[in-house]
């Protein structure tokens, strides 16, 4: 538990001048926690002023539906350098369909970890599909809706285009990858629907030509062609979780300095 609280309290989703988001944890529940006493984390959004409505929204939009009591949201602005800073506070998410949790990609591992220590906190339908997550990062874990082989490519272009510019070059890569949207979904890993998981060409071409809001919209009505198609054996994604990750993606191409759309 110790060591998860401390990777949780340095997921800093960061660029050099602004944060997506730095999560910590601000209530820690005790050994007879439950649902009812959750692990309550405190989020924290910088950004230039102009983003503070989108910021608001993310930051609103992950608190809906926390267990927390009572929720908080606090805004500083400093008019001075014309930054915002937004701090929210929600509770560790309780577990059932995978596909129910959104976020960036560390947010997923990490948050889901330290969910899985809670007592009573995983859907009892839901168990042993989020043991066999929690043994592997790879074929079940959490999968970069973006690709990070095609997040490299749109960085080294980046890189050199600023570079032939003469212009500063800050975005982190490993920041960026680790960063970017991701979900759990039980199709992931099978080498059947690798096109749909795994296809760097496809994401560079839609980005180039729509951004990332496209490449991310595709990836959604390609996944829930397939549900619709398998006749109910697998679960469309549901549009609230579309819907959410939508925000948080914008929100990160912002602070990377990508294209949305």
């Amino acid at each position: 538990m110790k060591l998860l609280l401390c990777l949780l309290t340095c997921i800093v989703f960061s660029a050099p001048a602004f944060s997506q988001s730095v999560f910590s944890v601000v209530r820690k529940s005790n050994k007879l926690a439950t649902a009812f006493k959750p692990i309550v984390i405190s989020r924290s959004v910088s950004v230039p002023s102009a983003q503070l409505p989108l910021a608001t929204r993310v930051c609103m939009a992950r608190m809906q539906g926390t267990l927390s009591s009572p929720e908080k949201l606090s805004i500083r602005l400093n008019t001075i350098i014309s930054t915002a800073q937004i701090e929210t506070q929600f509770a560790i998410p309780r577990l059932n369909r995978p596909e129910n949790i959104y976020g960036g990609y560390n947010y997923l591992r990490t948050m889901t970890k330290l969910s899985l220590k809670l007592p009573n906190n995983v859907e009892k339908a839901y168990q042993e599909t989020w043991q066999k997550i929690n043994l592997t990062r790879t074929y079940n874990g959490a999968h970069h809706i973006v690709n990070k082989t095609t997040l490299e490519e749109i960085f080294l272009r980046m890189k050199e285009q600023a570079r032939a510019r003469s212009e500063e070059f800050n975005v982190n890569l490993s920041e960026m990858q680790n960063n970017a949207p991701a979900i759990f979904h039980r199709l992931h890993g099978n080498p059947q629907f690798n096109h749909i998981f795994h296809n760097r060409e496809r994401q560079l071409q839609i980005y180039y030509r729509s951004g990332m809001k496209a490449v991310i919209e595709d990836f959604f009505e390609q996944v829930n062609m397939v549900a619709e198609e398998s006749g109910g054996l697998i679960l469309q994604v549901p549009q609230s979780v579309i819907e959410g990750t939508y925000l948080e993606a914008e929100l990160w191409c912002k602070t990377f300095n990508l294209r949305w759309e």
